[in-house]
């Protein structure tokens, strides 16, 4: 099968078929954008619980004079792993903003 480049000119169907596998593209990059938006805040909201809970687990635990330090570490883990998917998130849509103001 020759893949190289064509004897005639490309025509409109050719064309049309770029357009429609260019607005595929376009589609496909949208709805794994907001698929990544929803999985990142699913993930932060997951760790700002499991932080929560843990930190208190430790207090309680610490009050009560029981071994505290597991449910403190889980509880910092899960504080630094939610400051990284802010950062990284902010980071993204500070990187894909776009100014709708115009040229000046």
């Amino acid at each position: 099968m020759y893949t190289g480049p064509r004897d005639e000119d490309p025509d409109e169907r050719d064309a049309a078929l770029l357009r429609e596998e260019r607005e595929r593209e376009e589609r496909s990059a949208r709805r794994d954008r907001g698929s990544r938006v929803v999985v990142a805040w699913v993930m932060a909201a997951a760790l700002a619980l499991l932080s929560y809970d843990s930190g208190g687990a430790a207090i309680d635990a610490r009050q009560d004079g029981r071994p505290w330090r597991y449910p403190a570490c889980v509880s910092a883990i899960c504080l630094l792993g939610l400051v990284w998917l802010v950062v990284r998130m902010v980071r993204r849509r500070r990187r894909t903003r776009v100014s709708h103001r115009g040229p000046d």
